[in-house]
């Protein structure tokens, strides 16, 4: 255990930030956020049974450690991605390796509607990117599945309830755009139908290979709210309040454009249209019409944290260039 490192740790602020550890070559091994920057780094220099094995491989590697100061959580959430994608430590994992997320398409150019799973968008019916790549295909599956597509399939055509009923072209293809683009959740009502069928008939174990595939579906598109909410709405104004201040943010599209903190007397002078415009870009942001594999992990943090802190407050604006 260094100790010199120890200490450095103990002198940390109690404040958020973001710490990248190094190996004896100053190679970035790891990037990580935190709340509090003295108990986060701190905890590499205690002995903990919790630790991982990765983490512990990688604390012996460890000769030197950075920080770096940000004004809020979410600052250092969005700071971490940032680095990690610049600078691809080997320690971490997530948001590490966004070429290899995938996009779904619905194909309707064909008499037959196809789910198809794609590294690059086309231009028509394709939404993503997912991050959750190697669990696309059972996404892809699912909805096949409940929508009888994909019939000349092998594997459909063997295992495949022979007693699927047969439906509209033009229905599946509404629910299908719907459930991506309005999240409908027409797929998990069908799914949840189902399911019911099935306990009615005693096919317990059935039903209960069904209810996974609900909630695995549910979660999928519940984690797709965050992309129809950035690509349908393109001025935000996000504020919460820090500590005796407020932390305030300019969003277009889901990327945060421009941010600043303030007293709680300032910020309740003005609007937040007035405050929006305090700190808006010279150039107005060109229009994203389909989010790259890049953006997306900042997407999903920031409405990730919005969602699981209360005290956020997410406004609509009207176009500040006006």
């Amino acid at each position: 255990m260094n100790t010199n490192l120890k200490k450095q740790a103990k002198a940390l602020p109690l404040t958020p930030g973001v710490y990248l550890m190094l190996d004896k070559n100053e190679e970035i091994i790891y990037v990580g956020k935190a709340k509090k920057l003295r108990e986060r780094v701190s905890s590499y220099f205690t002995k903990n049974k919790q630790h991982s094995r990765k983490t512990l491989r990688m604390i012996q590697q460890l000769a030197d450690f950075r920080t770096i100061d940000v004004p809020t959580e979410l600052d250092a959430l969005l700071l971490e991605c940032q680095l990690i994608q610049t600078h691809r430590p080997i320690y971490n994992r997530q948001m590490n390796s966004f070429e290899k997320y995938k996009y779904i398409e619905i194909n309707t150019d064909n008499q037959e509607v196809q789910i198809n799973i794609l590294s690059v968008p086309t231009e028509k019916n394709c939404f993503g990117p997912f991050s959750i790549q190697r669990k696309l295909n059972l996404v892809k599956q699912i909805l096949e599945e409940l929508y009888g597509l994909n019939k000349n399939n092998y594997w459909r055509q063997t295992f495949m309830e022979q007693s699927i009923d047969s439906l509209d072209r033009t229905l599946i293809i509404n629910e299908l755009l719907g459930a991506f683009r309005l999240n409908n959740e027409r797929p998990q009502e069908r799914l949840e139908a189902k399911m019911l069928l099935a306990s009615e008939n005693f096919s317990f174990e059935k039903a209960g290979k069904l209810h996974e595939e609900w909630q695995f579906l549910t979660h999928f598109f519940n984690q797709n709210k965050k992309l129809i909410l950035a690509s349908q709405t393109d001025w935000q104004f996000l504020w919460f309040p820090f500590h005796s201040k407020i932390s305030y943010y300019l969003i277009y599209q889901g990327q945060i454009i421009n941010s600043r903190m303030c007293t709680k007397q300032t910020f309740s002078k003005y609007t937040a249209d007035e405050l929006a415009k305090k700190i808006l870009p010279k150039i107005k942001p060109t229009p994203i019409k389909q989010f790259s594999k890049k953006q997306i992990d900042f997407v999903n943090i920031l409405y990730s944290y919005v969602n699981q802190h209360k005290e956020c407050h997410l406004i609509e604006l009207d176009d500040p260039f006006t």
